[in-house]
């Protein structure tokens, strides 16, 4: 089978891997990546696209416009079409929301191309509460009535699409995966020597904003300080600020170690460093914690992990760790205090993360998922090409 997928997920080669173990299930499974050209992220840097490893993925790179405007964000490359054609895939697949421009091209990609390949598309869904202009509520119809199934990362989006009157299957599949990280307590015993962190690691990894509840894990772990542990936040935000002003108020700031400047790889290696790993977002009235991918990153390190209730958290975690309600610091704080006195909690936990991630997550498992499901996208015969 030979898929032809437009996201920008694809830019950065440790994304391929998902593609790359599609590829390697079958000598006749292939991949044609569409990817934009490079931008700087906000929070992040220079991103620009990596070329895949693997001779049967390929990549296409797309001058885009409107980047990082969410659903207005589509390709301009007059020779595409060709490229598409040189490549004829058996399925066109978008993982951009259904209301977006990118997904309108998909569509419109799918009718030029010889034998009219199926369209579907990936969603991560929205706030249930948004409203859509009326142009946008347009597109979304147009590619629902398109598609003979439909990926969607997480609950909410399948809940919405069904509420979008969506009638056709949907299967809910991460849209990537992680690897299991050879010897991490090597790598463990490595990176707490470098930094020089003592005691339990309680950590925090993403980006810091309010919304991810990082203020709301330093009142839980400032009530703590009778006991020994080290928070480690990993990553940039504009509450690096804020959470040093709560640890020196409760004169603690010697227990923080902030990384503000991490690679993904070098994040990798900083999870194994921590006995928890903890994600305590909250619901906005315009955000919910879509998946929370660095959750299975942790686990995957055999890491223990903890998080609210908020949007996806508690399915991802399932049994694996402690779900706590959102914007509860007391109950934050008596999970922390559990994890941080119970090491045999935090070795059960660790243990039923990293298998949790086999049966689940990994690359392979989620390659052969989307495998099965794009050979029911390409078993659909479409009576006609017709817009």
């Amino acid at each position: 089978m030979r898929v032809l997928v437009a996201s920008h997920t694809y830019l950065r080669r440790f994304n391929q891997r998902k593609w790359e173990a599609f590829a390697d299930l079958s000598p006749r499974h292939a991949a044609l990546l569409v990817v934009p050209s490079g931008w700087r992220d906000p929070h992040f840097g220079r991103v620009d696209p990596e070329l895949p490893a693997h001779p049967r993925v390929r990549m296409r790179v797309a001058r885009a416009v409107f980047r990082g405007r969410g659903s207005l964000s589509s390709h301009v490359d007059p020779r595409l079409v060709l490229a598409a054609r040189h490549f004829r895939p058996d399925v066109v697949l978008v993982e951009q929301e259904p209301h977006s421009l990118l997904a309108l091209q998909g569509r419109w990609l799918a009718r030029l191309l010889p034998g009219c390949p199926p369209f579907t598309f990936f969603t991560w869904g929205g706030p249930p509460d948004r409203r859509r202009a009326l142009p946008l509520r347009t597109l979304e119809r147009g590619a629902l009535r398109a598609a003979p199934l439909a990926f969607a990362g997480n609950q909410a989006a399948r809940d919405q699409l069904r509420a979008s009157g969506f009638r056709r299957p949907v299967h809910r599949i991460p849209q990537v995966g992680v690897d299991l990280p050879d010897r991490p307590e090597l790598i463990r015993r490595q990176v707490r020597r470098e930094l020089g962190i003592p005691g339990v690691v309680v950590g925090f990894a993403g980006r810091l904003i309010a919304e991810k509840g990082v203020l709301d894990l330093a009142d839980a772990l400032s009530a703590l300080g009778d006991l020994d542990w080290t928070f480690l936040a990993i990553g940039p935000g504009p509450m690096a600020g804020a959470l040093k002003a709560r640890f020196q108020a409760a004169n603690l700031a010697g227990r923080l170690c902030l990384v503000s400047d991490a690679g993904h790889h070098r994040v990798g290696a900083l999870l194994t460093a921590l006995d928890v790993l903890v994600l305590p977002s909250y619901t906005t009235q315009n955000w919910a914690e879509q998946f929370g991918h660095v959750l299975i990153e942790a686990m995957a390190a055999g890491c223990p992990v903890a998080g609210t209730d908020s949007g996806e958290i508690p399915h991802v975690i399932g049994n694996a760790g402690i779900v706590v309600p959102e914007r509860d610091v007391g109950q934050l704080r008596a999970a922390l205090r559990r994890l941080i006195e119970d090491p045999g909690l935090r070795a059960q936990l660790a243990t039923r993360g990293r298998d949790r991630v086999q049966r689940h997550y990994t690359h392979e498992v989620v390659a052969r998922r989307l495998a099965r499901s794009l050979e029911q996208v390409r078993a659909y015969s479409a009576t006609r090409c017709a817009p």
